[in-house]
């Protein structure tokens, strides 16, 4: 617990300190939000202070979550939202363009990642840079879907789209240098795993902010999908993510025992293995906990 509180407080700290709590109400609704309990979930061995750079990173990430979904000027407008994106770019670019650092949430990338660069090799922050870009297309094309209404046809085809809507593989990313092991993707069976505990993490965030999603039409969600790939009632697709979701757990299931079995798996590949599961299980329990999905009127869809 005082861990956990730990992390809260730097958490909170860290985001006050570049401006990006600024209301009372936000302020409120940042607290609620556990973002330090989550960190303390999915990353339980790690250290303090290679905690705190996982929490900055995930504090930012939500911020521009909220910026693209949530602020007037780029709410419902592709265009812009890829310009405003593009500047995040030009930080991880390691590039001091005119103008990119004068707003708080790209001063508070630059503090981050400066950071990160620290404790990291060259190759694994292009790795890390081309992951958040993909991020960002895809923030890009699930606004272009929204406008237009074109929404993917298969839950295949909307998992290649949400794998990296839900900026996952940045957290799976993390695991190596905040536990200090290198591994290698080679291995399909493990880029397999690494999938499906995407899928999982991305379909159990879709259950819990499907309300908060649909007030404001949202399309980047497995039950809108299947409502409207399937003709489905939103009941029926409630209950047909459910199985997918248990569906993708005995998948994970099966490629972790398939790995776990080669006696060639080396230390740093295991450990790989239970960071991902952690995150997994520690995204669930922070999902029935947080009150970042929460609405203002508690009622029932179904």
């Amino acid at each position: 617990m005082e861990e956990i509180l730990k992390t809260e407080k730097h958490c909170y700290e860290w985001a006050k300190k570049f401006d990006l709590i600024m209301e009372k109400t936000a302020d409120k609704k940042f607290k609620g939000s556990k973002f330090g309990l989550l960190i303390c979930y999915i990353f339980p061995t790690v250290s303090f202070e290679r905690r705190c750079l996982a929490i900055d990173f995930f504090n930012w990430l939500f911020f521009v979550d909220d910026l693209v979904d949530n602020k007037k000027d780029l709410k419902d407008n592709p265009e812009k939202i890829k310009i405003e994106l593009d500047k995040f770019k030009t930080i991880l670019d390691n590039k001091s363009l005119p103008g990119v650092l004068q707003s708080s949430i790209s001063i508070a990338l630059w503090d981050v990642w400066s950071r990160m660069k620290k404790i990291t090799s060259e190759k694994w922050q292009l790795k890390f840079r081309n992951t958040v870009l993909l991020y960002f297309d895809a923030c890009y094309l699930n606004a272009l879907n929204k406008r237009s209404h074109n929404l993917p046809n298969s839950v295949e085809e909307y998992s290649k789209i949400r794998r990296h809507s839900g900026a996952v593989m940045t957290s799976f990313n993390l695991i190596e240098p905040l536990l200090e092991i290198q591994i290698s993707q080679n291995n399909i069976d493990l880029q397999n795993l690494v999938n499906y505990c995407n899928d999982h993490i991305c379909f159990i965030n879709d259950l819990y902010s499907l309300k908060k999603e649909l007030t404001k039409g949202e399309v980047d969600n497995i039950i809108v999908i299947l409502q409207h790939s399937n003709h489905y009632s939103l009941r029926e697709a409630i209950d047909h993510a459910v199985v997918l979701i248990n569906n993708r757990m005995t998948q994970i299931k099966n490629f972790v025992d398939k790995l776990m079995q080669f006696s060639l798996v080396d230390q740093d590949t295991i450990k790989y293995i239970n960071a991902l599961i952690d995150i997994m299980v520690g995204s669930f329990y922070w999902h029935k906990i947080s009150g970042r999905y929460s609405t203002k009127k508690d009622k029932r869809m179904v």
